[in-house]
């Protein structure tokens, strides 16, 4: 039954992105820089809300949904599944690792997003990837970042974050922190969250089997970075209030 489920859900996947596609690069024609950005977060949101239907992934929303956009969203992070999660309730720009690029039709149904590609292993392209994150805000798309820089259970609490991100904050950007969990049926327990060495094919072949998968949302209330705040302060203050929501949920 997992098998059959597993194929029907890559062919479905498979459509629905393949029709997706080619509408969404038709419609960047014409458009600036920025407009093509904000194009391409909303139509991350349309593939997301039906890879997620598609997938039986659903989310449970805690808190408000605020409406700003330019905003810098920040979240803990599981695996792959936390993408449809947020992209499905916000019109978000990722910053996914540049090796995805090289995916075999994953890298180009990404591309179509307008993310912002980010090589971990060059640390001297930090102050470049910070100052198109300011662009990105400044032109009234929020951002998504995973200051972790991997993946975790979802268990076992929150590794420290990177700082780059929270460096130049200005006082009046909205900070929404968020935290998430994954809830899969019984038999299924423990196998979504992708933190492991498993090859990214065989994981996702196994979380297609499930029947359903509930993702917990829970957005916190906006933060604000203070006057003369360094950028390591403000990334343990957005941490501590996170982890303070993580161990709530923790047993």
């Amino acid at each position: 039954m997992k098998f059959l489920r597993m194929a029907v859900k890559i062919v479905l996947l498979t459509l629905w992105s393949i029709v997706l596609m080619p509408v969404a690069a038709c419609s960047f024609i014409g458009l600036s820089k920025w407009a093509r950005v904000r194009r391409g977060a909303a139509w991350a949101q349309v593939w997301a809300r039906g890879a997620a239907k598609i997938a039986g992934v659903v989310t449970a929303v805690h808190g408000n949904i605020p409406e700003n956009r330019g905003a810098l969203l920040v979240s803990n992070h599981l695996g792959y599944l936390d993408i449809l999660a947020h992209a499905c309730n916000f019109k978000i720009r990722f910053t996914p690792n540049d090796g995805i690029k090289k995916w075999f039709f994953v890298g180009q149904l990404v591309a179509l997003g307008c993310p912002v590609w980010i090589d971990r292993r060059n640390r001297r392209k930090a102050a470049v990837y910070a100052k198109t994150f300011q662009e990105t805000m400044d032109n009234g798309v929020s951002l998504l970042v995973y200051p972790e820089g991997t993946t975790t259970d979802g268990r076992h609490g929150m590794l420290p974050f990177k700082s780059t991100v929270f460096a130049d904050i200005p006082a009046n950007r909205p900070i929404v922190p968020m935290v998430l969990f994954y809830q899969e049926t019984p038999e299924d327990a423990g196998s979504a969250a992708w933190y492991d060495d498993t090859p990214f094919g065989k994981h996702a072949m196994r979380v297609l089997g499930m029947k359903r998968i509930r993702i917990d949302l829970y957005v916190l209330p906006e933060m604000f970075a203070r006057p003369g705040e360094e950028r390591k302060e403000l990334a343990a203050r957005v941490r501590n209030v996170m982890l303070e929501e993580y161990s709530s949920h923790v047993k």
